[in-house]
């Protein structure tokens, strides 16, 4: 069952066709990917779902109910979190602070409780406090709940966006890049850290990746973007072997040589 649906998207900035007639399906509790060459239009789908564009055609839904229109808070809230490409973090806040911060979209007392810090502001802040703990130590990041988000190697900044996106408490997950800047043995680590997230929070994970060893040894579908335009889609096995989508990745490192 697909809990995302997008049909016919397409996104125009002025006479550039940036994302053009794309259709597809990210099912339940499964891990999808989308792959393409540099400027495919990959992160602008992530853009449009997450309401940070505004499609000029087509239709974007999340288990029935349209995204088209709402603003980025609003999809969260109904479910729908993201990462980005570049790391996001407070850098300056602690990882409790960082995980915290999110926490409190959850947050059901008004402006008056905090100010007044009533009985309901109080318990709804312990709540709070105790999921961020909670989710730190599911996470294996409890032992670093105290330093300053900066100071962490680039794998555990990975790890704790994740973590916040988390305190969220999202149903679809998109990661945009995440082992972006990775070493091999780091993007190994988070391969089994997306498996373990997804099962413990019976997520369904929707990524952009561009290291081919992570995506095809994590997803079980495959759509590949190229110039705005969906090229192929399938298992692993299909994507790899496909000849479009290694003419379109071989067209690319050869206009990388030739510049």
């Amino acid at each position: 069952m697909a809990v995302l649906e997008v049909r016919n998207l397409s996104i125009r900035f002025g006479g550039l066709i940036a994302v053009n007639d794309v259709d597809l399906d990210v099912e339940e509790h499964r891990i999808t990917g989308l792959i393409g060459p540099n400027g495919a239009g990959k992160t602008t789908v992530f853009n449009l779902i997450t309401g940070v564009y505004r499609p000029t055609a087509g239709t974007i839904s999340y288990r029935g109910r349209s995204l088209v229109g709402l603003k980025p808070y609003q999809i969260a809230n109904l479910g729908v979190v993201r990462t980005f490409q570049n790391i996001r973090l407070f850098k300056n806040l602690t990882v409790y602070e960082n995980v915290r911060t999110a926490a409190h979209a959850k947050a059901r007392y008004s402006l008056l409780d905090g100010f007044a810090h009533t009985p309901k502001y109080m318990e709804h802040e312990e709540a709070i406090d105790m999921e961020t703990r909670k989710l730190l130590k599911m996470l294996d990041l409890d032992t670093r709940s105290d330093e300053v988000a900066s100071s962490l190697p680039y794998g555990l900044q990975r790890r704790l966006e994740i973590a916040r996106a988390l305190a969220l408490g999202p149903d679809l997950l998109l990661l945009d890049e995440p082992a972006a800047g990775m070493n091999p043995q780091e993007c190994k680590d988070l391969i089994a850290f997306i498996r373990e997230v997804r099962g413990m929070f019976n997520l369904t994970v929707f990524l952009i990746e561009h290291h081919m060893d992570v995506i095809m040894d994590i997803c079980d579908k495959i759509y590949v973007l190229n110039f705005g335009q969906l090229l192929a889609q399938g298992g692993p096995t299909e994507i790899q072997n496909d000849p479009r989508v290694i003419e379109a990745y071989l067209g690319e490192e050869q206009r990388d040589v030739e510049d």
